[in-house]
């Protein structure tokens, strides 16, 4: 456990240690031998001495962290939602040219617009700015002027949603190993996304892989959850949040049918020689969702080479696999209960023409069979 100390308990500390060094060399010349050479100090004196040489070590060690969770205490909220690089350094050099002669707004959003790129971080940067009491009154006002400025010349939306997706954009980021900036911006293309959450989803998963898909459903959730909670959210009110909830919702109802899906479909990998893969089997669940009626040239689109290597009895095993993936998915995943009706029907039909076909190539390949 870190204990924090201040400058008093650190001058206690030191004058201990001068005390106890006073009583060593008061013990020192007591133990001096017949012909004045020291003797060895008493044990414990020895002891004690080591142990107050450790705890001002110590001491020294905490008082330095001290220090610097008084630089971060001193780092606003505003702060750590900054994503962009160098902040310290970048908000030095506003603060420097703000002291110097006479700045106009025009100057100063202009000089911090080619520190800070992205319109919510030149926001977070100038309230930043406006925190810190290094600055004069004059100062403070063409901040504010700044600030205004900024608002009406910038889309709300977009800003307010890059400020309240900052802080989860950084714990995302870190955990998937993505530039939280790059997940900044995916909050803010979903708050403008007007199409169905299948197209979301796959939009999700080229962008930045099958593999990541869950973790930024995760994300996704969150930060629309934080950005729904904040004091000035992205809307200007909850309702407008509604379509938003909904394709969230959805969103995860279909994250956990993909994971039954390709679980069904590539729970034989050994009859299919391990041709079928996870993108795969994820490309045709979401291909047969968008296009249930034509789940046949989706068949043939998706797994088409691995079809044609498997053997008649592989492949009818494999269409098997897909049709149970396909029942699986719960009914309000498909646009309307009659297109997953049609969807099975279809491949009940595909599956009963491969075992016909299968049945009557049985007795042909007996009869070619050498004796």
């Amino acid at each position: 456990m870190v204990t924090i100390i201040g400058g008093s308990s650190f001058a206690r500390a030191l004058r201990a240690t001068q005390e106890l060094q006073s009583r060593f060399d008061t013990e020192l010349l007591r133990d001096t031998g017949p012909e004045g050479v020291a003797m060895t100090p008493a044990p414990d004196i020895q002891a004690e001495m080591a142990e107050v040489a450790d705890n001002a070590g110590d001491m020294m060690a905490q008082f330095g962290r001290l220090r610097v969770y008084e630089r971060k205490a001193r780092r606003s909220e505003d702060f750590e939602r900054i994503l962009d690089s160098d902040v310290e350094e970048k908000l030095d050099d506003l603060v420097q040219m703000l002291r110097g002669s006479k700045v106009s707004v025009t100057t100063l959003i202009r000089e911090a617009r080619g520190r800070f790129r992205d319109d919510s971080d030149l926001l977070l940067a100038f309230h930043e700015l406006r925190h810190r009491k290094t600055l004069g009154g004059d100062n403070v006002h063409i901040v504010d002027k700044a600030l205004d400025e900024i608002m009406r010349g910038g889309n709300h939306k977009q800003i307010k949603a890059g400020i309240n997706a900052a802080l989860k954009a950084k714990v995302f980021g870190k955990r998937m190993q993505l530039d939280p900036a790059q997940l900044r911006k995916l909050y803010r293309q979903f708050l403008d996304f007007q199409d169905s959450y299948l197209v979301v989803y796959e939009d999700w998963i080229e962008q930045f892989g099958a593999g990541k898909r869950k973790w930024i459903m995760e994300y996704v959730s969150a930060a629309l959850a934080y950005d729904m909670q904040s004091l000035d959210p992205s809307y200007g009110c909850a309702a407008e949040f509604g379509p938003l909830i909904a394709t969230v919702r959805n969103v995860r109802m279909l994250s956990s049918a993909d994971e039954l899906f390709v679980d069904k479909v590539i729970d034989d990998a050994d009859s299919c020689d391990r041709l079928v893969t996870e993108e795969c089997a994820l490309q045709l669940m979401l291909e047969g969702l968008k296009h249930p009626l034509e789940i046949e040239c989706v068949l043939l689109n998706a797994l088409g080479p691995v079809i044609v290597r498997l053997d008649p009895t592989s492949r009818s095993r494999l269409m098997q696999l897909v049709l149970r993936g396909f029942a699986s998915v719960p009914i309000g995943l498909y646009s309307e209960v009659s297109a997953r009706h049609a969807l099975i029907s279809i491949m009940q039909a595909m599956n009963d023409r491969l075992y016909r076909s299968e049945r009557r190539r049985a007795p042909r390949d007996r009869t070619h069979r050498p004796h």
